[in-house]
């Protein structure tokens, strides 16, 4: 392994920490923070694909939220 892929492996655990660990509080603060915290999280996935040029993400965010509005709502 070379220095980039070890600094670029660096980076993934130290967000997996953060998230982990913002993860854990929102779930000690109750369901609705841990709903923040999801959306929070998929929409940064969204916004990087889009920012790389990929809008399929996005799309299948949109997708999903809409499905699940429309399976709690009918």
């Amino acid at each position: 392994m070379n220095a980039q892929q070890r600094a670029a492996q660096k980076t993934l655990a130290n967000q997996a920490a953060h998230y982990n660990a913002r993860q854990a509080k929102a779930a000690e603060r109750g369901p609705m923070e841990l709903v923040g915290f999801w959306y929070e999280v998929c929409r940064k996935l969204a916004k990087d694909a889009l920012e790389n040029g990929d809008p399929s993400v996005a799309n299948r965010l949109a997708s999903h939220f809409h499905d699940f509005y429309k399976g709690h709502t009918q």
